[in-house]
């Protein structure tokens, strides 16, 4: 029989919790086992979630400047939370959205295998963002490109 030669507890006894001290040197990337592979964190995230969060940021950024030049060519905003900022603070109101999209990203992201709505993981709703967000900037684009000329 072998004696145990660990020097801490074994981590293994805890659920991974959604921020840990792990996430920059812990290796967890998905559950271990089969019937843990839905509802659990992990330490650190594959680079296309990175490249999917950075895409949906970017295109966040278009969003606002095409909106900025969509109101100033006569449009309007349509999200009554958004008139109220564009009206008084306009800067901050690019702030604001930002960040919201920012925290929203992040706690998604955190939460990634765990399922919604009881039928679908939440990183399939990163994909719908970033899709949601691209027909989005297109239309601004198009509708700019017909308005503008």
């Amino acid at each position: 029989m072998q004696t145990e030669r660990r020097r801490n507890s074994d981590r293994r006894k805890f659920p991974t919790r959604p921020f840990s001290k792990f996430i920059f040197k812990g290796r967890r990337r998905r559950a271990r086992r089969e019937e843990e592979n839905q509802n659990y964190y992990v330490d650190r995230y594959d680079a296309k979630y990175l490249a999917l969060l950075l895409s949906i940021l970017v295109l966040c950024v278009f969003d606002a400047y095409f909106t900025l030049k969509i109101i100033y060519y006569g449009g309007r905003e349509l999200n009554p939370l958004m008139i109220k900022f564009l009206d008084k603070f306009p800067e901050i109101s690019l702030l604001v959205k930002y960040l919201v999209t920012v925290i929203s990203l992040v706690i998604l992201l955190v939460h990634k295998n765990f399922i919604m709505f009881g039928k679908v993981k939440a990183y399939f709703f990163l994909y719908v963002i970033f899709s949601l967000y691209f027909l989005l900037v297109l239309y601004e684009v198009f509708f700019l490109f017909i308005h503008r000329f």
